[in-house]
């Protein structure tokens, strides 16, 4: 999978939390299930839900994912990130930081923000050879636009992902076209998901189990996901106790797989100078950026 696309992913996968938006791809199950709701086919634009819940474990860490959820302000991480083509056989890894700053209250005193704010920056990459490369890459998501960054090649992609106007949250797990694991609603996962406990976490991404617990996401048929992206499951692993983000893994259809670890995940610990410098979107000088816009 090339870079731009697993990034789409990991903003789409990487974060999971958000408030709640209008409703724009089917009826939002509630905090009981989808066992609540009554099916929708995918005919008439709905998902089709499982009849059963989750079990009790998976729901307790949806659970505790959701509480987290309701009180986040800010992430911040360092991350690795490995993409494995099942066709060639082969992994590259780059590494770099990832931010995400959730929109103000609505009534606070600096207004109400339509989207919430992300920032990807990869700094050095390892190839399938074991060259080792340093490249400054940048993606960034403000009101709704994307915005990559490439400062070898000195070209910007930007790309409209979410209306001006629109309320759908490119962030929220299924439903945006960038979906991140932190900052997601236990009915949203619920709404696009059959959830069940995730694998043990493999060694190739992190050495020590202990303390790790997961989830497994199929995605409903019905959804985006699992439709136009081709997704046949996601697994998420987090702390047993603090519940904080350790690594997610990304599952295709071809057998190509990605998977970000997270290193020293912070919750709540404010923006500092060098996050606002990547949440940042600026412009540059169009006589020696090539700028491009989708």
């Amino acid at each position: 999978m090339v870079l731009r696309q697993t990034v789409c992913l990991i903003f789409a996968t990487s974060f999971l939390t958000g408030a709640t938006f209008a409703q724009e791809a089917g009826t939002l199950v509630d905090d009981r299930g989808p066992e609540s709701i009554s099916p929708t086919s995918k005919a008439s634009g709905g998902l089709v839900q499982a009849s059963a819940p989750p079990d009790p474990a998976s729901m307790a860490l949806l659970d505790a994912i959701d509480t987290q959820s309701i009180s986040l302000q800010d992430f911040a991480a360092r991350v690795r990130m490995n993409t494995y083509d099942d066709l060639a056989d082969e992994t590259e890894k780059r590494f770099g930081r990832v931010y995400l700053v959730m929109p103000p209250p609505v009534g606070s005193e600096s207004g109400p923000s339509q989207h919430r704010q992300a920032a990807i920056v990869f700094e050095r990459s390892i190839e399938p050879s074991g060259r080792a490369r340093e490249r400054l890459e940048h993606f960034v998501l403000v009101d709704g636009i994307l915005s990559d960054y490439d400062h070898e090649a000195k070209r910007l992609v930007r790309r409209r992902v979410v209306g001006p106007d629109s309320q759908r949250d490119p962030l929220r797990l299924g439903e945006g076209p960038i979906p991140l694991p932190i900052g997601q609603r236990k009915a949203d996962i619920l709404k696009y998901f059959e959830v069940t406990p995730a694998p043990p976490i493999p060694a190739r991404i992190f050495k020590d189990a202990e303390g790790v617990v997961g989830l497994h996401l199929v995605p409903r048929p019905g959804s985006e996901m699992a439709d136009a992206r081709k997704i046949t499951g996601i697994d998420l692993w987090v702390g047993k106790t603090n519940h904080l983000p350790i690594a997610v893994e990304i599952h295709e259809r071809d057998g190509d797989r990605t998977s970000v670890r997270f290193f020293d995940p912070s919750i709540n610990a404010g923006v500092d100078d060098e996050a606002r410098r990547w949440l940042e979107a600026p412009d540059v000088d169009p006589t020696v950026w090539r700028i491009e816009s989708k």
